[in-house]
Formats: structure tokens, sequence, C-alpha cells
């Protein structure tokens, strides 16, 4: 599968005084410098300094993703941010290689890394119009597995869908079997005593071919963590945050995955694409990992985690494909983000799954 650089350019019609609905411009936000998408009632902002993440999303003034307040603002050379006893979790969404692990060299034993973590190149396609459109490009020395991602982020006018085209390049000198990864942390802070939201979850619907009779796979932590409350009856998981660290893996292939908030009334919701018949790591095509207390082994050492109240946070993770490239060669996944104020039922066409943009990007 050969890789082609995406350019959009859509036909935007200009009337004298008229305002328009989405747009790109510079500005800080907690104390970083970013880029913002907007439109009347969706922000969206960007940092190209600390890999090009989507630190915030914002929908209606609600922001939905975990940014850690112990380093705002601050940035980090790739020197002092390159392995994960090292590595400064800023909070957002960003893209890695699947599959992780620390047991040889076809697992990528990250987080920290230049394709994530140093600075990328931030590029305007299309400013503003009836659709505002980025492409962000991550460091060309290729990090450990030896990949560069270009992102596409799309957002329309009238509409709080952020569209994703994550493009993994092949840039090293040798075949490469990866796939794109992107992980967002929700955020599920709350007030005190307990700290976190009790009233927030994320819902994924369960295969019902899964290669597993539990329909997912205890990753890391405890079998019996109350964060895992399959739903049987309706085919669906549901996580909430018990301050217990743990992650899972879903075969899902129904192609989204949401957190509905009770506290604040607003709903967030995922659309990724699917391929059956394709490989994917650990076989999952979605994986849930929630931060809190406990233990763990990393490369054969037990570590434990401490209790850290500004750590709530739940990540959504969509996985596409392991695919080989060859030098040169790359490949696309499409993901996209919608929020509404209310519940599930409440989203269109959600049962479709990912949702082609309104338009071609061509």
């Amino acid at each position: 599968m050969k890789y082609f650089p995406v350019v959009c350019f859509l036909p935007v019609f200009w009337f004298a005084g008229l305002v328009l609905a989405a747009q790109v411009e510079p500005t800080s936000y907690k104390n970083w410098k970013c880029l913002k998408m907007s439109n009347s009632t969706t922000e969206v902002y960007i940092a190209p300094e600390i890999g090009g993440r989507i630190i915030q999303y914002v929908y209606m003034g609600h922001p939905f993703l975990w940014v850690n307040r112990t380093l705002e603002g601050k940035v980090f050379p790739v020197s002092e941010n390159n392995r994960l006893e090292n590595w400064k979790n800023y909070g957002g969404d960003k893209g890695w290689p699947a599959p992780q692990g620390w047991e040889g060299p076809n697992q990528w034993p990250g987080p920290g890394d230049d394709i994530m973590d140093g600075p990328c190149q931030a590029e305007l396609v299309q400013k503003s119009g009836d659709y505002a459109q980025v492409r962000l490009t991550s460091s060309g020395q290729g990090g450990y597995a030896g990949i560069q991602f270009i992102t596409e982020l799309t957002l329309f006018e009238n509409s709080s869908r952020l569209y994703f085209r994550t493009t993994m390049k092949n840039v090293s000198r040798k075949e490469t079997n990866w796939a794109v990864w992107r992980v967002t942390q929700m955020d599920f802070s709350g007030p005190k005593p307990l700290t976190w939201n009790d009233k927030a979850c994320l819902v994924i619907p369960l295969n019902p071919k899964s290669v597993w009779p539990e329909k997912f796979k205890v990753m890391f932590g405890l079998a019996e963590s109350k964060n895992w409350q399959p739903d049987y009856q309706n085919m669906k998981m549901i996580v909430r945050y018990m301050n217990i660290a743990g992650k899972i893996g879903l075969d899902t292939m129904n192609g989204w995955a949401a957190m509905v908030d009770e506290n604040s009334g607003f709903s967030f919701v995922q659309r990724f694409e699917t391929f059956p018949r394709a490989s994917y790591s650990d076989s999952s095509s979605f994986y849930v990992w929630v931060a809190g207390r406990g233990e763990y082994i990393h490369k054969r050492k037990l570590f434990t985690e401490p209790d850290n109240p500004n750590g709530r946070f739940v990540e959504m993770e969509i996985v596409g494909p392991q695919i080989k490239l060859k030098p040169g060669e790359g490949y696309s996944l499409n993901t996209s983000w919608e929020a509404i104020k209310g519940k599930l039922t409440a989203v269109p066409k959600l049962e479709e799954g990912y949702l082609p943009p309104p338009r071609p990007i061509k």
C-alpha cells in the first residue's frame, strides 16, 4: 500500500461581511503555544511544540480531555522525555505505534519517543471558511519504530465533529510492521471527597463473535477490577473510574465508543474505521486504560502506582490494523470525534459507526 500525501482543497465562497463559521488561529492554552480550530460551538486546541497533541477539545464551553496540571506550559526536550521512566504525560490526545511492549524489537517500548514528544510541523491547509484544516507532521527521525505520523484534522462549520486522517509512513530503511494507535485521555476529575467523577462512564459495544469468551481481555491489573462492568444483555462494556489501575483490550467492530457524563449532561463519541479480516495487535481494535492506584510490572520489575488526585483520567484508545510497510510506504486510519448535550440516544446514526466527512477529502 503506497503512501500518497493528502491535500484538501474544497471550494470556499466569500461574501462581504460574512462571519466565517470555521477557522484556525494562533493562541495560547495553559501557557502552551497552540493553534485553535473553532466554529460556533466547538474549540480544538493543538500544541505543535509537544508533539502535535490535541491538548483540549471543548464543546459548548465544556472541556473533555484531561490535562496534566503539574506540566502546564512546560516543554521538555526529547532527551529528557524518551522512555517510560522519564516520560512527561502532558495529557490530551496523541498518536502512538502498536504493539507496545518491552520483550523484543517488534514491540514499541514507549511512551517517550521523537514521533510523539518532539516538536512537529503544523501547516494550515485551510485557514477559514465552511471548514478548517490543519496538517501535523511529526519528526522525520522515525523514533524507535522508524515511522512518521502525518495527521490531518478537519472541522466543518455548524458541527462538533472533528475528523482525523492519521497516516503512518515508514521513514526507515527496512520493512516495518506497526499499527496506528490514537490515545485520548478523558477527564474523570471530580469534587471531594472522591476527587473523581463517579457519574461518568465509557460505553463500548462488545463483539458477539469475540475471540474471548468474556468478549474482552484484561491486559493489565486485576481481572476482577470493578472498572470493568460488562452488560451482556445489551452487549456493551461499561467502564467506570474506580481509582484502580488497569487495562483491557476489546475486539469491537461496531466502529464507535463513547463517554457519557451524567454530571455535566454531555456525551462524547469517537468513531473509527474497522477491518474485521485484518490483523490487530493483541487482537484488539480498542483499548481502555484506567489511571489509578495499583502495581504493575515493567521490564520485569514491580512498580507501585500511588494515589494521584491530579491524575483522574481514562484513556479511549483506538487501534488500527497492523500493516507491513516498505520504506517510503504508508497507510491511513480515519477516525472522528463529536459531542452533544444529551444522552447517547440523541447521537445521530450512532450504530452506523464511522461516518465519512460530508464532502470528499482529496
